[in-house]
């Protein structure tokens, strides 16, 4: 499996957000982006790095599908998915170091 995939579809699901889409559009972008913050959490928590299995655990908390995170306003939620694509951006080098172990 080709690992860049995971925070790859984090930052589409996340720009393609910023348009006006419907609410199911939403719930597979919460989906998307819960399940990538989740092996984050994994990467980093073998990686012993727990300050951003942290910071992933919480991106999955707020961002998870079943129980979600009503912040409100669209603009608050453009600022936070700003600050999460950025996370995955600074983070995404912790991929491939995970790939090239095994």
């Amino acid at each position: 499996m080709d690992r860049k995939i995971l925070w790859i579809a984090p930052l589409v699901v996340l720009a393609i957000g910023i348009l006006p889409m419907p609410y199911g559009y939403y719930f597979l972008s919460r989906a998307i982006v819960c399940g990538c913050s989740l092996f984050f959490v994994l990467t980093f928590y073998r990686e012993q790095d727990t300050l951003f299995a942290w910071i992933f655990g919480l991106l999955s908390v707020l961002y998870n599908p079943i129980i979600p995170i009503h912040l409100g306003a669209k603009e608050l939620w453009m600022v936070v998915n700003i600050m999460t694509a950025l996370t995955f951006i600074l983070k995404r080098k912790s991929i491939y170091k995970e790939t090239q172990i095994k």
